[in-house]
């Protein structure tokens, strides 16, 4: 198909990461003017406007998660002028590219219906889900739709990476984002998504179309950080870095996980449990110490497993990690302590054997360091064997 000079214009817009944690995975839009978008920059015409599907209340974002986690119409969206929301995207230093799609009159016809009807107050709301219901794949089912599925007819080899993969190529270098993606995402998203669902990224939608129709994105606005990169490569000689190019902002200098941290701050957290049945002290206030914090955590998963409609939300193997059942063995008799514990040891180690085998597939090691080190002092540390008879003769309180 070929870009017609007919009118108006519809353009797919794609915006570079931003620095924030919902901004890091880039945003989309669709424009529709009489002129294309960059004369609608300089002489907005009469009925000019953008569509953005990632419209949500960022300034309470506990209400929003609260929302996302429960499925609620807690997106939406909404119109506005291109130089509206363009100002917006140059003011955070986010790179912004258009695409002009190759649509005949009937097909943008059919396209400005949709996103005129999905502005209406009846129609505005959805529920956001980040990998199968974005503002991303929105705009991709209607660009597909129109173009007798054009998109989804595509075969391309999307690679080897998971749904898991993809959101933490966005969190590069942010740590409890990158930790959230190992502990509050469930086994559907440790699939390798086809290349219809990779689009559910703003980046790969634009790959797609370029992919399909030959349509090269140009750019309106560069990343500052972006331009410092190219000018620094001229300057050495060098190529500069590709990620810039494709996304907005360049790699970070040290991807760290977060996962060896969070490990230590597990070390560090379950101190005392060990530490109390070594001294013979305070046993009890030193396992609730080492329990309480990886329960309230598990009793979080637990609910939004029960309540949450996301797939990725309600199948959540870290669950079986952190048991919130746990907090009992706080109130277990000395006896039923050591049984309890032995049982937990023996779940866990479960647990480990279908990590390795790959039936569970989380990347679950260093949670699960969090409820064995207090399973396994309680299960077979007993009074004396590393603190000699005062430890020896102390009760367990």
């Amino acid at each position: 198909m070929a870009i017609t000079d007919e009118h108006p214009k519809v353009e797919l817009v794609t915006m570079g990461i931003g620095a924030l944690m919902w901004e890091r995975h880039g945003h989309i839009a669709m424009c529709v003017t009489q002129n294309g978008l960059r004369s609608s920059l300089v002489r907005p015409e009469p009925g000019d406007g953008c569509y953005n599907y990632g419209i949500a209340d960022f300034h309470h974002p506990i209400n929003m998660a609260w929302g996302f986690f429960r499925g609620t119409h807690s997106f939406w969206v909404g119109k506005d002028l291109p130089e509206n929301m363009l100002e917006i995207y140059r003011y955070f230093d986010r790179t912004i590219w258009v695409q002009p799609l190759p649509l005949d009159a009937a097909q943008k016809t059919k396209v400005i219906s949709k996103l005129d009807d999905d502005i209406l107050e009846d129609h505005r709301y959805y529920a956001y889900d980040h990998f199968w219901d974005n503002c991303t794949t929105r705009i991709r089912d209607i660009i597909d739709n129109v173009t007798d599925h054009a998109l989804s007819k595509m075969t391309d080899m999307p690679g080897d990476k998971t749904f898991r993969d993809y959101a933490r190529d966005g969190f590069y270098g942010m740590k409890i984002p990158l930790l959230i993606t190992d502990i509050a995402m469930g086994r559907s998203t440790d699939r390798v998504p086809t290349y219809w669902e990779r689009m559910f990224l703003p980046q790969y939608l634009r790959e797609a179309v370029q992919t399909k129709w030959g349509i090269k994105p140009y750019l309106v606005y560069e990343r500052k950080e972006c331009m410092q990169n190219e000018r620094d490569a001229a300057k050495s000689g060098t190529q500069p870095d590709d990620s810039c190019v494709a996304r907005g902002i360049p790699t970070a200098e040290n991807p760290n996980s977060g996962r060896w941290l969070l490990a230590l701050v597990i070390l560090v957290l379950t101190a005392p449990v060990w530490l109390s049945r070594r001294f013979g002290k305070l046993q009890r206030t030193g396992l609730a110490l080492s329990i309480l914090p990886y329960w309230l955590l598990g009793t979080v998963l637990t609910l939004l497993a029960i309540i949450s409609p996301l797939p990725y939300v309600h199948w959540n193997e870290t669950v079986l990690v952190w048991f919130p059942i746990d907090i009992a063995i706080l109130f277990l008799s000395p006896e039923h302590k050591v049984k309890y514990a032995k049982g937990r040891v023996a779940m866990l180690g479960l647990i480990a054997v279908l990590m390795l085998i790959n039936v569970l597939h989380q990347p679950l090691w260093a949670p699960l360091l969090w409820p064995l080190i207090p399973m396994a002092t309680v299960a077979f540390w007993r009074p004396g064997m590393f603190g000699g008879a005062r430890a020896k003769r102390a009760s367990e309180k």
